[in-house]
């Protein structure tokens, strides 16, 4: 069975988003525009307490987890804030040491270099471009609930619901997931993450339907649409219809849960580049900066700060959190006899059905330019004309990149991180490019 990846949301009808502000008096071209606010959430601001772990933002306020608008003005009002994307470069060979200690001669590491690199600047600002907001599909296996994955289906129908009316009418089911569909899950987020494509893209394994991710504002479908620059062009996320449940309804679902062990996870991702072939080609470029024995080098991408987490202020989260009382559960066996099954089968709950996308490079589509056009009739047509290689086709017409593709990024800052590694840096404040 195919299907597409997470789904985009909807406005809701319910209540408004209440994201921050965007500066300024005229929005740029690209900028959201945000939905108005409705009579009844007018003039009810809500402020929260949060902490911060490793730029994750966590929050236990009671209102939070009791009054759905405003769970979801918490959510939105995070969603723009782009997570922290870190270069981890260390190197580091072994010396023989004949002196040693007690015990004779003995090998020591050294450390040749150990530094960061923060590329968070070249993520696409969120004022002039966006930062969508999705949530799963109805067929996508995701936790709605349970620590499990499961999906809501159609029972009375075998083929996907083709228009919003058919949604609206039918009785959707929820479900365990099958081993089958996580697995295909599991590969379609995998190709999209190789490809470097969002989490709403239709790769080429998947068909465009309903199951597909929906945008949070009518706006972006269009502004979205095969938003991502990567090398294949056999994706699609246009005409999709409405999300079967919006960001509202999954705020309302999870409010309405008792449970002292629910919580909600709301996800902050990047898109556009291929992160596992930056650190191989960053890999290629220091391994030959320093020298010695069994030489051992790593340049890892870290994300800091991809998750919102909502939970309540409950006893129980507080024995789950308690670092020192974990420790004591772990080597007592009592957390995997216990505590494990109180949490993953009888009382948690868990809801991982939404976030946010931050690209470093996409396709933004010209509004100058008209349905099957070829990239040539275009350059030919208008004054002036981007380059070509900056263009594709789409089927609303001609879209142009914009942001800065790894392979240009690497160019322009390869020298940089060479000559850190070159001249040993440890520590010390990491290096923003």
């Amino acid at each position: 069975m195919s299907k597409a990846g997470p789904s985009l949301a909807s406005p809701s009808t319910s209540y408004p988003p209440q994201p921050l502000p965007l500066p300024g008096p005229d929005p740029a071209r690209n900028v959201i525009t945000l939905n108005p606010s409705e009579p009844g959430t007018r003039g009810l601001p809500y402020s929260f307490r949060i902490s911060r772990k490793k730029k994750n933002v966590k929050s236990k306020e009671s209102i939070l987890n009791q009054n759905p608008q405003a769970l979801q003005q918490f959510l939105l009002t995070h969603a723009y804030d782009r997570p922290t994307v870190l270069i981890k470069c260390t190197g580091s060979h072994e010396i023989w040491n004949p002196s040693g200690g007690f015990g004779g001669p003995t090998t020591e590491t050294v450390t040749d270099f150990d530094f960061t690199v923060d590329i968070s600047n070249v993520l696409l600002p969120v004022d002039a471009y966006g930062a969508p907001v999705w949530v799963v599909a109805s067929e996508e296996p995701a936790k709605r609930g349970r620590h499990w994955r499961q999906i809501d289906h159609d029972p009375s129908s075998q083929n996907p619901l083709h228009n919003p009316a058919d949604i609206e009418a039918s009785q959707l089911l929820r479900r365990r997931a099958t081993p089958l569909e996580r697995k295909q899950a599991l590969d379609d987020a995998q190709r999209r993450k190789e490809l470097g494509l969002p989490p709403w893209a239709c790769v080429s394994t998947q068909t465009p339907d309903q199951t597909g991710v929906r945008l949070l504002f009518p706006t972006d479908r269009a502004r979205f649409e095969n938003a991502s620059f990567c090398a294949i062009e056999d994706f699609s996320d246009s005409n999709l219809p409405s999300p079967t449940k919006s960001l509202a309804g999954w705020a309302e679902e999870y409010c309405a849960s008792r449970s002292p062990l629910k919580e909600f996870r709301f996800q902050r991702t990047v898109y556009g580049w291929n992160l596992e072939e930056a650190e191989r080609k960053i890999l290629s470029l220091i391994e030959n900066c320093h020298q010695g024995d069994r030489k051992k080098t790593t340049a890892k991408i870290i994300i800091k700060g991809r998750k919102i987490v909502v939970r309540p202020n409950s006893s129980l989260w507080w024995l789950y959190e308690n670092d020192y009382l974990k420790k004591l559960f772990y080597i007592t066996f009592i957390y995997l006899i216990i505590m494990w099954s109180i949490k993953k089968l009888l009382l948690g709950r868990c809801w991982k059905v939404a976030g946010s996308s931050f690209a470093f490079v996409r396709y933004e589509h010209l509004e100058g330019s008209q349905p099957g056009e070829t990239v040539a009739q275009y350059i030919a047509r208008v004054p002036q004309p981007p380059q070509a290689k900056d263009l594709k086709a789409t089927p609303r017409g001609i879209s142009i990149v914009v942001g800065q593709p790894f392979k240009n990024w690497y160019s322009a800052n390869s020298h940089i991180i060479s000559s850190a590694a070159s001249g040993r840096k440890k520590d010390g404040d990491p290096i923003v490019l």
